[in-house]
């Protein structure tokens, strides 16, 4: 049973990633599909969220995935949320001018 931790509560969710999201700019993602409402994860999953996977009883810090992506309601009591790494003009952007 995988959980996502995020600001010292844990919730049991399903996550999926994929290394070049081809409908996110080409960025590094993540997808979190857990039953939480809506407002609740708009408020939890936000830029700069520092969160982690726990599976296994090990403890995958993800902040790392810290752009905060879409929102979906999957209309069966859970949400999806998408976080994401900054792409590499993002990180360069960064590093030349302290933030997007």
């Amino acid at each position: 049973m995988e959980t996502v931790k995020i600001n010292g509560n844990e919730y049991p969710a399903v996550i999926s990633g994929v290394y070049n999201d081809a409908v996110w700019d080409g960025r590094a993602s993540k997808s979190i599909t857990l039953a939480i409402d809506y407002a609740t994860a708009a408020e939890l999953f936000v830029d700069g969220a520092a969160w982690s996977i726990t599976s296994g009883g090990e403890e995958y810090d993800n902040s790392d995935y810290n752009v905060a992506g879409p929102i979906t309601d999957n209309r069966d009591g859970t949400i999806t949320v998408k976080m994401g790494k900054l792409t590499d003009l993002e990180e360069a952007y960064e590093l030349l001018f302290g933030g997007i």
